[in-house]
């Protein structure tokens, strides 16, 4: 069986990362509870061009300054 990853194609300005994680999660629809943070942070913006959800997420991190 060839499982193939789906791809996100999105772009954010203004938003956090929990709304961020959120919108993906219903779009794509992926449980994105796990990845939303406690302490919300703002992100001016971000770009998804063909990316899978993991790295959407470490992304999201990195922008953030969350490790």
């Amino acid at each position: 069986m060839n499982i193939v990853a789906q791809l996100i194609v999105e772009s954010y300005q203004n938003a956090t990362v929990n709304t961020i994680l959120e919108d993906i999660g219903r779009k794509y629809k992926i449980d994105t509870k796990r990845d939303c943070l406690q302490v919300d942070s703002p992100i001016e913006e971000i770009k998804f061009k063909y990316r899978t959800y993991g790295e959407c997420v470490r992304m999201l991190y990195k922008k953030a300054g969350v490790t």
